[in-house]
């Protein structure tokens, strides 16, 4: 007797950890989820050919460390991008995992204790052909962030495989997952929109890994939001977190200037009079998206706004262009979706440009995981065109030192995009009003200097905005007191750091941010064992020439040459240095440090790097 049941024609589940479904395709037999891996023994009772492929819908290893076994029998094993890094280093993942006087309840812990042999991953809002069939992928985080519901059409059905989001009229597989942090409910929240995006996608039948199944999805997933909604009777106020959103989430600035109504870090877009777009940054889904506390790659991801909007109200099918203000990961988490569903091309100030495109290399906070490719890197002081808009940038810091001001004149209106440099407490509760005082969100490790936010002043005095957009606020219109406020604070953010920190011309210092050197690449990935070259800079602390000696100091056995440069006075200059592990070294994350003397005064280990031989690197 088959342990296989027909769950639909040409559809077998069979009951395991979880429910295993098998999908007789075209082209081979495809298997959502792998359970504990018995229903891999259990195959030739399904009589199928062709090609074996095993999809996960998330992360939990009751739905995912039979993948093992499956991969032993020949199958492919694709994963949801977004748990990508719980599947393949699950060493390195419970190592970094805080367990002491922890308030994080993710369900993260129960992630596969062995790596999953995971070979592709199947991305948001793509559609791929396995098996001869179009399978598409929906972004369905709850349980967890990173889960995916896959729909395909069979035999004139579309049939939704949603993992443990939807278990029955109603249900949901487990709520403890739903509580991210200490006490919330934060899960939930991502529940219901999760519910409301496979709603959208208009499948015919809900085949759960928990409970059963849903041949009328639309009264399954209207009860379990109403259900869901009784959360507010021990949760007050989480039921606001769940209600329809207006499907129409942009509005509008200037003619050819709009505002993303959802995105946390905001996003503009710019229209150009034959019908194309410019975004301006694109960031997180502030009102179908909803993070825990604790920062971690897989709790970052980017759920698409604005796209329905902007073709439902100017029949816009694409995003041509994307201008970066910044690299920080809320600016950017979006932008890789965004290349991949339109082929758009991404622009960014010449400063920073090398962030986006290799982050390993550097060691700065708010760093987006996902190399993204600029097709052009902007020139500063320049005016460019894209389009009929002439648009300039500027260097600014303070915020960030990688970061641009970006001036444009769009329908007749000078509008400057300020980032996240300039922002102000009002009581009020508005982006800037007369109850408003100036706050500088200076942040010293994204690199600042003395007389930072005197020159983004004196750039924004010869422009002369009349309209102001940023990184987090409605835009607004300056005044002559915004002009008087921000010429003040450039003061004060000087003066309160000359007065605390010894930073005179003849004073020995390296400056506001106080870093010494930097080492690049931060994160190193050597597959086999030799010696390893870094670069990165140094810079002089003394206002005259000296001489500096720099090594690389790590573990015992690790050898590194001194190496000894000249320094003009206050030079930045760029360093190369080299360490040789011992023969057969294997570590992972391993920090080496850069030990610095300049004249006749040691400064320590000023920086360092992270080295992984014979690791994976996320």
């Amino acid at each position: 007797m088959s342990e296989w049941h027909e769950a639909a024609e040409d559809v077998y589940q069979f009951q395991d950890s979880c429910l295993v479904y098998a999908v007789k395709c075209p082209g081979g037999l495809v298997v959502v989820n792998a359970g504990t891996g018995r229903a891999a023994d259990h195959l030739e009772e399904l009589d199928a050919q062709g090609d074996l492929t095993v999809l996960l819908t998330h992360h939990f290893r009751d739905h995912t460390d039979g993948a093992i076994r499956f991969a032993e029998v020949g199958a492919e094993i694709l994963g949801p991008y977004w748990d990508k890094e719980y599947l393949t280093d699950p060493d390195q993942h419970f190592r970094e995992r805080q367990i002491w006087n922890s308030y994080d309840n993710r369900w993260d812990r129960f992630s596969p204790v062995r790596p999953i042999p995971v070979s592709g991953w199947m991305m948001d809002y793509e559609t791929r052909r396995i098996a001869g069939l179009e399978w598409e992928v929906i972004p369905t985080p709850a349980q967890s962030q990173g889960a995916a519901t896959y729909i395909v059409t069979l035999n004139g059905q579309r049939i939704a495989f949603v993992g443990e989001t939807i278990c029955g009229p109603g249900r949901t597989g487990r709520i403890a997952p739903l509580q991210y942090n200490y006490n919330d409910l934060t899960g939930a929240s991502n529940l219901w929109h999760s519910a409301t995006r496979i709603l959208s996608a208009k499948p015919d039948l809900l085949l759960p890994s928990i409970g059963e199944p849903s041949p009328d999805p639309d009264a399954s997933i209207s009860e379990l939001k109403v259900n869901l909604r009784k959360f507010d009777k021990i949760q007050p106020g989480i039921a606001g977190t769940m209600k329809e959103r207006d499907g129409d989430d942009i509005e509008e600035i200037l003619p050819h200037l709009i505002r993303g109504r959802h995105a946390n870090a905001q996003t503009h877009f710019v229209l150009s009079e034959s019908g194309k777009v410019l975004a301006l940054d694109f960031g997180y889904n502030s009102a179908r998206y909803f993070s825990p506390q604790k920062s971690h790659v897989s709790n970052r991801r980017a759920i698409l706004h604005s796209i329905d909007a902007l073709k439902n109200r100017y029949g816009i099918e694409r995003i041509d262009t994307l201008l970066i203000t910044h690299f920080h990961d809320d600016h950017v988490n979006g932008v890789p979706v965004i290349q991949r569903l339109f082929d758009t091309e991404v622009w960014a100030g010449e400063n920073f440009a090398p962030i986006l495109e290799s982050p390993p290399v550097y060691d700065r906070p708010c760093l987006w995981h996902e190399p993204i490719p600029v097709a052009r890197h902007l020139p500063l002081g320049e005016t460019f065109y894209w389009e009929e808009i002439p648009i300039t940038l500027h260097p600014m810091a303070g915020h960030t030192r990688f970061s641009t001001l970006v001036c444009m004149e769009i329908d007749g209106t000078r509008v400057a995009h300020t980032g996240d440099q300039i922002f102000f407490r009002d009581s009020d509760n508005l982006p800037y009003g007369p109850n408003s005082r100036y706050f500088t969100n200076h942040v010293y490790k994204n690199g600042l200097d003395i007389g930072c936010y005197k020159d983004s002043y004196e750039h924004l005095e010869r422009f002369r905005p009349e309209l102001i957009l940023t990184g987090h606020t409605p835009p607004y219109r300056p005044d002559e007191r915004w002009y008087e406020m921000l010429h003040q604070g450039a003061q004060d953010f000087d003066d309160v750091h000359l007065s605390l920190m010894s930073l005179e011309d003849d004073d020995i210092h390296f400056g506001a941010e106080s870093q010494g050197a930097k080492l690049k690449p931060y994160q190193v990935l050597c597959p086999e064992c030799g010696p390893i070259e870094l670069g990165g800079w140094v810079l002089n602390p003394f206002p005259s020439r000296q001489r500096a000696r720099l090594q690389l100091i790590g573990p015992d056995g690790w050898e590194s040459k001194p190496v000894e440069i000249e320094l003009e006075s206050r030079e930045q200059k760029t360093i190369h240095v080299t360490i040789s592990p011992p023969p057969d070294t294997r570590c992972r994350r391993q920090p080496v440090g850069l030990d610095l003397s300049v004249g006749d005064r040691s400064f320590g280990q000023v920086s360092e790097a992270l080295i992984t031989i014979g690791h994976p690197l996320f």
